[in-house]
Formats: structure tokens, sequence, C-alpha cells
């Protein structure tokens, strides 16, 4: 996780310091930015991840800090479509054989669309799919991979002087009917 804040942190920065001096219309154009959040994990049935038979298998810690890169397109008030990378952090689990520990990335398109409310506050919908990855750290379980649904809702709250915008979101990645992951992340991000 830190590598990725170490190469996040500089390319929005350097788009904050050029953001303002293009002055870019906020209705429509490329937009990107980076968030931080909590990913959670439900119904996960580590044993349809081994090989083998790993009986009295438990999530011991479900949940961890989340962390993601956009970039998308914003074409009307009304609809964008979006690219986005997501660290969802690490799981542990224990099994009678053994503990381990799951990393999960995923990476999705989206289609997004916003209804705009009140003095540029707008809520906003996102359905696309993801291709993820959860990654045996150690254990007796083996690595995995698909893509499958990716859906969420959430806030975003447009800066009128400025082509900034800041986010709270909910979203679901729905990876496999063993394994979901929920992750509510604030964003902040630069229209161009």
């Amino acid at each position: 996780m830190k590598k990725f804040a170490l190469f996040a942190a500089p390319l929005f920065a350097s788009s904050l310091v050029a953001a303002p001096m293009a002055m870019a219309d906020t209705n429509s154009g490329i937009y990107s930015g980076v968030g931080v959040g909590s990913a959670q994990v439900h119904d996960a049935e580590i044993n349809s991840f081994s090989s083998g038979n790993l009986s009295g298998d438990r999530i011991t810690d479900n949940n961890d800090t989340a962390q993601s890169a956009f970039v998308g397109y914003k074409f009307n008030d009304w609809f964008s479509t979006e690219i986005n990378y997501a660290d969802l952090g690490d799981i542990d689990y224990a099994t009678d054989q053994g503990n381990g520990r799951y990393q999960t990335k995923a990476y999705s398109l989206s289609a997004i669309g916003e209804l705009p409310l009140f003095y540029g506050v707008s809520g906003y919908a996102r359905v696309g799919a993801a291709y993820w990855k959860a990654n045996a750290q150690q254990g007796p379980a083996s690595n995995q991979y698909g893509t499958d649904p990716v859906y969420g809702l959430g806030l975003k709250y447009q800066f009128e002087t400025i082509p900034v915008f800041a986010r709270a979101e909910y979203t679901r990645y729905d990876m496999d009917s063993d394994y979901r992951i929920d992750a509510a992340m604030a964003s902040v991000g630069v229209q161009f």
C-alpha cells in the first residue's frame, strides 16, 4: 500500500497544480483522482478457494484499509465512464490445516449515472465489471481471480470556483458467490 501512496500522491498533486491553470469546464471532460477508505469481506468461503478440503475454515479479520485511483470521462452532467484501480487490503483466515491471508486488488470499468441535487451536490450510481485477484500471501488456500459485477452509490460535491470535486461512495465488488467485498471510500479528484 505504501508503493501505491508514493505513486499516487505526486500524480494527484501535479493535477491539482495544473488544474486551476486550465480552469476546465466541469460539465464534461477527463477527470482523475484518488481515494481511501475501508474494505470489508462478506460471505467468504475459504474452502472453495482450495484444491483440498479445508475443514474448520473461518475469517479471523475481515476488514482493512482500501485505496483507489481512477480516471474517467464525463460526457455531460448526467453520465460518465470510469476506469478504477482498487487495493482492497488483506483478510486473514484460519483453518484446521493452518492460518492464511489474502490480498485483494480489483481493476474495474464502470458507467456512472449522476443526478444533480443542489449547490454543487449530486448523487450518483455506478454499475460495471471488475477483474479481481485475491493473492494468497500465506496459508493452505490458493490464488483466485475472476471478472464479476461491481456497483455502488455515492454523493459528490463539485467546487464552484475550481475544477476539484470530493466524493463519498459505498461500492460492492461481487466477486464470486463465495467472496464479496464492500468498500466505503472517500475520494478527491480533478476535472480537466
